[in-house]
């Protein structure tokens, strides 16, 4: 297992360190050269004369001088099939300069225009008389068909055969039947036809793509990057956000390593095109392969180191802004630690063995020292988004809260405004009916009245009062009632010690005294008993209303002050208030606010 391991990883180093210096060992080919010389990833068509060329000849002495030009055109009309070149005194769109001059051989050729419009060779032959030597014809050959295409640097190095397409310099070049067949080629009517064909049974459809699209590949590459980037940010952000201090170890690799296999495939495709060349030497896809092993062996130790850095010191940074700025050192420092500790024994050991001098500032490329950087900085964009995120999420929470608190006021203020001219209108009946019978009675109950109003009005911005407030404000009612029903009423009102300054809701006591009377008294002949009693039993706090009158129906909340009574419960409290009656001997009727006092 240990050699396989070495094995593999020796391997990923091994591309690692060649590849960017690896050359394809092209035949030397017309369509090899083609692809070699002709495209430079930038240009999807290769450079040509569409038009008729119109060729001018200045500085020719003699016949035999015009005849050596002229020979030149007839074979180069035998090779392009598209094209016909054609000799002119005026109007050329392809001119050739012989400038006889001594000072020594040497040649400038010059594009006027882009495209092939106007095409100007100027040759300094450095002789006197005819130039028909043969330094002087290749000199001639070499720069004008030279001029017959537009040639880039060799991709893979020389194709290594010597002709005019191959040489650097026309001394050392020679018009060889290579470049008789790429001419040939170049000019046919189905040239696009047959690279394809050929390109694609040679080393794939894929590498066809990007020899004629490679810059639309990449840009293709990069957009789709983009989109990669942006999906596995959505995924993370899609789950809830964890820290190596929050989770332990396994809970935090395992989430970080959907991380390093999404990065893993994001860097695969955007590297996929300059891996593209290689497929028919490293079977396909192996390049997204290597770079997916290569990250997780590079990544898993960075990723432990990030753990426990982030553990032992992050935490102890206060400010979000300075923690990213140790993000990025730490993410940047702890990834390119753990690639030179995996890479490098492994890069020295081939090194050694090919016999080869290691140096380590070779080994570290300005790409890796790129991709790195990258992949630090997304860490604290993802930090950043994140914190934005939570910061939207928690000003909302808080409007919401706002909002509620708002909506719940707004509620207890209508349930308010519905008891008040409920309780008034029971008042005016009392005080009604005692108006013509008793004048002091309906006096002290309008008195009562006032004083309840003064209270309702004093306490109208208030959703809690003290159950003192609340009790002394249930007294003076009863009291009302008691001047209406005389010896007929008695009542009693408890409270505990602890409870007298507990904040219960506003009007919470008095619709369940209300509807005792109501319900109860009001319908006895006999007389009436009611007992308001206050306690705290544990943590809770008991509101219990006694009284001796008929039994409660099954529903009894379905009364119109009980009903407001529950639903005033069930916005401040939820689940946290309790509602419960009692038939018989103890008839009453109790509410239990919950964890009211601390034990």
């Amino acid at each position: 297992m240990k050699q396989l391991l070495f094995t593999l990883l020796a391997f990923i180093t091994f591309l690692n360190t060649v590849r960017a210096e690896d050359s394809h060992s092209f035949e030397g080919t017309s369509w090899n050269i083609i692809r070699e010389r002709l495209f430079n990833g930038e240009n999807s068509n290769a450079y040509r004369f569409e038009d008729d060329i119109r060729f001018q000849l200045i500085g020719a002495k003699t016949h035999q001088d015009s005849a050596i030009v002229t020979q030149m055109i007839v074979e180069l009309n035998g090779l392009l099939e598209t094209i016909q070149i054609k000799m002119v005194d005026k109007d050329p769109n392809f001119t050739l300069t012989i400038l006889q001059e001594e000072g020594g051989q040497s040649s400038n050729s010059r594009q006027l225009t882009s495209g092939y419009n106007i095409i100007s060779v100027n040759l300094e032959l450095g002789i006197q008389g005819a130039f028909s030597d043969k330094e002087s014809i290749k000199q001639i050959y070499y720069h004008t068909i030279r001029q017959l295409t537009k040639l880039f640097a060799p991709r893979f190095g020389s194709s290594g055969y010597g002709g005019i397409f191959d040489s650097s310099k026309a001394s050392e070049s020679e018009f060889k039947e290579k470049d008789k067949d790429l001419l040939n080629q170049l000019y046919s009517p189905d040239f696009y036809k047959e690279l394809r064909k050929n390109t694609v049974r040679k080393y794939g459809f894929l590498y066809y793509l990007n020899l004629r699209f490679e810059g639309w590949i990449k840009k293709f590459s990069i957009i789709v990057t983009v989109i990669l980037i942006v999906l596995l940010f959505l995924l993370l952000l899609s789950y809830p956000a964890i820290s190596s201090s929050q989770k332990g170890f396994w809970d935090y690799l395992k989430r970080q390593s959907i991380t390093l296999i999404g990065i893993s495939i994001i860097y695969g495709v955007y590297s996929l095109p300059n891996a593209i060349p290689f497929f028919e030497f490293m079977n396909g896809f192996y390049h997204l392969f290597i770079n997916l092993v290569e990250l997780i062996l590079y990544g898993v130790p960075a990723l432990i180191l990030i753990y426990y850095s982030d553990r032992l010191l992050l935490k102890r940074i206060n400010n979000f802004y300075q923690q990213q700025i140790y993000v990025l050192i730490t993410t940047f420092l702890f990834i390119l630690l753990s690639y030179w500790l995996i890479s490098i024994p492994f890069a020295f050991s081939i090194s050694r063995e090919y016999g080869q001098t290691f140096n380590i500032t070779d080994h570290l490329r300005l790409t890796k020292l790129v991709d790195i950087t990258i992949i630090a900085s997304l860490r604290v964009l993802y930090n950043f988004i994140q914190f934005r995120i939570q910061s939207m999420v928690n000003q909302k929470d808080v409007e919401i809260a706002k909002m509620k608190e708002l909506k719940n006021q707004a509620e207890l203020h209508a349930l308010h405004s519905r008891i008040n001219p409920h309780f008034l209108y029971n008042s005016l009946n009392s005080i009604a009916s005692l108006a013509h019978t008793d004048a002091d009675k309906t006096e002290n109950m309008a008195t009562g009245l006032s004083d309840l109003f003064r209270y309702s009005i004093n306490k109208e911005n208030k959703t809690f009062v003290s159950v003192a407030e609340e009790l002394e404000m249930v007294k003076k009612y009863l009291e009302i009632e008691k001047t209406r029903f005389g010896n007929r009423l008695t009542y009693e009102i408890n409270a505990g010690e602890s409870t007298v300054e507990k904040q219960i809701p506003k009007f919470l006591i008095q619709p369940l005294v209300e509807n005792a009377i109501k319900h109860g008294l009001s319908k006895m002949k006999g007389n009436g008993k009611i007992r308001v009693e206050i306690k705290q039993e544990g943590k809770d706090l008991l509101l219990s209303i006694f009284d001796n009158g008929p039994d409660f129906p099954d529903e009894p909340v379905s009364g119109y002050g009980l009903q407001n009574l529950h639903d005033k419960l069930d916005i401040i409290y939820g689940n946290q208030a309790l509602i419960n009656w009692e038939n018989g001997a103890h008839k009453n009727f109790t509410i239990m606010l919950k964890n009211q006092f601390e034990l």
